[in-house]
């Protein structure tokens, strides 16, 4: 019979072990219905032990979900787990976990770090759907374990303080469109059967369980079923090589067959057999070129001390390529950095180090306090947060600190996920007691301004739609998506929901969105149409002037935007 462990830990949450996951509830009732459900669904009767760090009681869930005593069996005893190995110490750290409770927010943002030279299975210019310009994600499993601060997360959002260090998954990992809905919690009268067990279990800790007609249980909601209206959307054939923008070429360039393309503002950086190029973005001519040991693990468009440039990294060093130079400016970077651009400026951290690209070289940033974790820096602001709140937004010049408070969706609600903060917006998940991101419950996505703390926008939606998507920012900073939601980045506003369509979005490109519908079919939707066509987008710069498109035949060619005339 399969062994659960339930954890309580110091934190005030309850940790869940089950075939090698983890995942963390409100209490121990919502952790012994979840359990419920996976021996209904799976027909799989559990041994689960209950652990406080100074008790241990053991109850049974049979193949219905039903709880009660330990069943009897004629076979020799099964050995009681190892609590050495599985069950958290005194400290709420868990033996053999390697990922914080607040990873998967981390997860989001680290899809901006990648290695070009892995983009040939996206197509010659290395577009994925997942990575600021075409980057894929790095492996970031080291993580940070054994730092004192930040507390083994990334970036992308703040972690719970004091938790142990759990992977943040369920104990049946699906994908979230094949995830089915989850089942109801257990009801009163199947309590009745824990008996003298949940008497034991009371000894140490009052489960909060919830009857499911109460109206504080969390509403559960299959991702089949439409929460939001559909949006207004038409499918468009074009004759255009990009919707609304002219099929005469400004310019056009060469590029090596196999070289690695990517597209921004500042220019088109082309790495190919050992040699990377970069060509200027209003001319296609070449504005710098130099031969290579290592291939670019990430590029981004920033500002550096209040000039534009665009920054590539390439192991321990970093090249910032400004406006109007011919030579980019080199920079070493500490041992084991990670970089972030969630924010308009980079934030680099190594160990317990932050530090920020200047004109001179490398300035230091003041670490927050601990407990928090730091997210982003725009315009000198570096933003931390604990996983309550509120945002605490700190001049890394002058070391003013302003704290934000986010404001509530809902008196009933509260953080349960952090998603990404930067460019001045912050992205949360919010629900009602008891729902975390893979309970299948109905969830707000709220978009916060990072300058007062108010709501720009709510989303209602499902975890099985965004618990564990990532918030992907687009080129040129004017569009962001999660799952299928559609966002305009300067505004924070919705523009598009095609959960009801076969239409799956990438990286914005501008504020043309490359898709993909019917499964297999390619798009850019522009505006409140998707229109089919193959052409590959690479950038849309010059504030949407002109776009920037790499042909079958090896040819990068930028396209102005046609006049309003021709548009009639």
């Amino acid at each position: 019979m399969p062994r659960a462990l339930i954890a309580v830990s110091d934190d005030g949450f309850t940790y869940t072990t089950l075939n090698g996951a983890t995942s963390r509830y409100s209490d121990t009732g919502q952790a012994i219905s979840y359990l419920g459900d996976y021996a209904k669904e799976t027909a799989t009767p559990l041994t689960v032990t209950i652990d406080d760090g100074t008790k241990t009681t053991e109850i049974g869930i049979d193949e219905n979900g039903r709880v009660g005593a330990v069943p009897k069996q004629d076979t020799p005893t099964e050995a009681a787990p190892d609590e050495s190995s599985n069950a958290p110490s005194t400290d709420g750290s868990a033996a053999g976990s390697t990922e914080s409770a607040g990873n998967s927010a981390g997860q989001s943002e680290n899809a901006e770090l990648s290695d070009p030279a892995d983009q040939s299975t996206n197509g010659r210019s290395g577009q994925s759907s997942g990575g600021q310009n075409g980057y894929v994600a790095q492996d970031d499993s080291s993580g940070s374990n054994g730092e004192a601060y930040p507390m083994g997360t990334p970036f992308s959002g703040p972690a719970t303080p004091a938790a142990p260090t759990v992977k943040k998954t369920p104990v049946r990992r699906r994908s979230a469109r094949n995830r089915p809905q989850r089942l109801k919690k257990i009801t009163v009268p199947g309590l009745v059967l824990i008996g003298l067990a949940i008497l034991m279990i009371g000894a140490f800790v009052v489960p909060n369980i919830v009857p499911v007609d109460s109206p504080d249980t969390p509403q559960t909601i299959g991702s089949e079923q439409q929460v939001n209206p559909a949006s207004e959307l038409s499918v468009d054939k074009t004759q255009d090589v990009v919707p609304s923008y002219d099929n005469s070429p400004k310019w056009e360039a060469e590029v090596p067959e196999d070289a690695s393309v990517t597209a921004s503002d500042r220019g088109v950086l082309l790495v190919n057999d050992g040699r990377l190029e970069v060509l200027d973005a209003d001319t296609g001519k070449t504005r710098y070129k130099t031969k290579i040991d290592q291939s670019p693990t990430f590029a981004v468009d920033t500002v550096i001390d209040g000039r534009p440039a665009l920054l590539w990294q390439a192991g321990d060093t970093a090249e910032a390529l400004f406006d109007g130079d011919s030579k980019p400016k080199s920079y070493e970077l500490p041992e084991k950095a990670r970089i972030t651009s969630a924010g308009k400026s980079v934030l680099i951290k190594s160990g317990n180090k932050l530090s920020t690209f200047g004109a001179e070289g490398l300035e230091d940033v003041p670490t927050p306090q601990a407990g928090s974790t730091p997210m982003a820096i725009d315009d000198d602001e570096l933003y931390s947060s604990d996983w309550n709140g509120p945002v605490k937004a700190k001049n890394i010049k002058t070391g003013d600190e302003r704290s934000i408070k986010l404001e509530r969706p809902g008196d009933e609600l509260k953080i349960i996920d952090w998603i990404s903060a930067g460019h001045g917006k912050a992205i949360t998940l919010w629900g009602e007691q008891g729902a975390s991101t893979n309970s299948g419950h109905r969830i707000q996505l709220v978009v916060h301004s990072l300058e007062d703390g108010s709501i720009l926008s709510t989303v209602t939606t499902t975890t099985d739609i965004v618990g564990e998507k990532s918030w992907v920012r687009g080129q040129a900073g004017k569009r962001a998506y999660i799952g299928p939601y559609l966002f305009d980045l300067e505004s924070g506003l919705l523009l598009m929901d095609v959960s009801s369509r076969d239409i799956h979005l990438s990286e914005p490109r501008g504020s043309i969105v490359p898709c993909t519908m019917d499964t297999n079919t390619s798009c850019l939707l522009a505006g409140k149409q998707a229109f089919k066509t193959d052409t590959d987008l690479l950038a849309v710069i010059d504030d949407g002037n002109e776009a920037l498109v790499l042909g079958d035949d090896s040819t990068v060619r930028a396209y102005p935007k046609k006049s309003d005339k021709q548009d009639r």
